[in-house]
């Protein structure tokens, strides 16, 4: 059910709910009201009565006396000397006693009707009046008025059915009009939404908003990603491309060799960067979430320094791991390999010729640090956050060799885990030292 009906629905029901209890509520009280007023008109009757219980004239005609308006009441009374004589009464009222009571109200059936009788002594007690109503007259009179009440309130009930009806219409149009801009967008146009709406609304309206801001971050993200990709790409290939129709076209073997061999760091150079453009969108994608769980950063730190033996001995560096084990941490154990290997590939590539590489693993607050430092020429201070954005190489001949991403691809490793990357300067100021947390 759409929230207009079912708000309809529960207004609606509520009214009618209310409605019949108003109605039965009033009438109720109009009856106990109406009673409350005959019987005080009945004892003021038999009062006025008891004052002239003396007169000689045994029978009064109140049958046939004018009705001056629809609701007066012919008088029906009798008037007892010792209470068992009848010395005064109405023409209606028979020779028998309405009531066996003496004093007060009392309800009495006689000649097939119910009547509502009061008695009433006068002031020597010598002389009881009692003057009675036919309570059948009592309840065409309550339903007559009750009749008439009926009307208004059966009005009112439509009226402020329409009422909400239409008040809902208006108050859930702005929330209508929301929907409608929403159906009518172009899954390419992202703006926020704009136009005043409800204060119930507003903080939805505010999260859509800033859901569609990082949605059109991440397609603007996405884009560049793509677009900067398709370049860094386009270098290996024709690169590789090049060394090819050089190949084909040498001369002598020695040159042909030359050019192959050069096709073939071409190669391995695009071969890299698809592997890292294929780890980045992984890491994106969310997907190392499923397989997060513990794992020692000692043991990933292992396999990622075996996985680049080949690297270090063909430059001769020397890899260090020392510290904490089994330092356990909670995440993807397969991306932590790919971040601290990238690190240690970084620091073979770009240190010197048996150079020394290290890495140090310890506690970092509630988690654990992997500190990776080499003696190359470090990267100065000023340039170090650029060096974490995507395709950003550093100007200089290492920076010619790498694609821009290792280091990008490492800082939202740790950011995903909770961490953090950092560089800094090298032991003694010399080379660098990138610091990465994770928690």
């Amino acid at each position: 059910m759409s929230v207009r009906g079912r708000l309809l629905a529960i207004l609606l029901g509520g009214l009618v709910v209310a409605w019949v209890a108003a109605a039965v509520a009033l009438a109720v009280k109009a009856d106990h009201e109406i009673e409350e007023v005959l019987d005080a008109q009945l004892a003021q009757k038999a009062a006025i009565l008891a004052l002239r219980a003396d007169d000689d004239e045994e029978a009064i005609d109140t049958e046939h006396a004018p009705a001056l308006h629809k609701y007066a009441k012919r008088l029906s009374f009798q008037v007892w000397k010792r209470g068992t004589r009848l010395v005064l009464h109405s023409a209606d009222a028979g020779g028998e006693r309405f009531s066996d009571e003496d004093s007060g109200f009392s309800t009495v059936d006689s000649g097939g009707r119910r009547w509502r009788v009061f008695s009433l002594w006068d002031g020597e007690r010598k002389y009881l009046v009692q003057v009675r109503d036919s309570l059948r007259d009592r309840d065409h009179l309550v339903l007559d008025i009750l009749a008439a009440l009926a009307w208004p309130l059966g009005v009112a009930l439509p009226a402020l059915a329409l009422l909400v009806w239409v008040s809902v219409g208006r108050s859930l149009r702005p929330l209508a009009r929301v929907g409608e801009e929403i159906a009518r967008r172009d899954p390419a146009y992202l703006e926020p939404i704009a136009g005043e709406v409800p204060a119930e609304i507003g903080p939805l309206v505010a999260r859509l908003n800033a859901l569609l801001a990082r949605v059109r971050s991440s397609l603007d993200g996405e884009r560049r990603f793509t677009s900067d990709a398709a370049h860094e790409l386009r270098t290996p290939l024709a690169a590789l491309r090049a060394q090819l129709q050089v190949a084909q076209g040498a001369g002598d073997a020695a040159s042909r060799d030359r050019a192959i061999a050069n096709a073939l760091l071409a190669g391995d150079r695009a071969t890299r960067l698809v592997e890292q453009l294929l780890t980045l969108a992984r890491v994106e994608q969310g997907a190392w979430k499923a397989a997060a769980a513990p794992f020692g950063l000692r043991q990933a730190a292992a396999e990622a320094i075996s996985q680049r033996a080949g690297a270090a001995a063909a430059k001769r560096a020397v890899v260090s791991l020392e510290g904490e084990e089994p330092a356990t941490v909670t995440g993807h154990e397969g991306l932590a390999v790919v971040a601290i290997g990238n690190l240690v590939d970084n620091a073979i590539r770009y240190g010197p010729e048996g150079g020394a590489v290290s890495v140090r693993i310890e506690r970092s607050g509630a988690g654990y640090a992997v500190r990776v430092a080499d003696e190359g020429p470090g990267i100065p201070a000023s340039r170090r956050e650029a060096a974490l954005r995507r395709f950003t190489r550093l100007e200089g001949a290492a920076g010619e060799e790498g694609s821009g991403l290792g280091l990008s691809i490492v800082s939202r490793i740790a950011e995903l885990h909770g961490g953090t990357l950092e560089l800094r300067d090298g032991p003694g100021g010399r080379g660098l030292e990138a610091i990465l947390r994770l928690a």
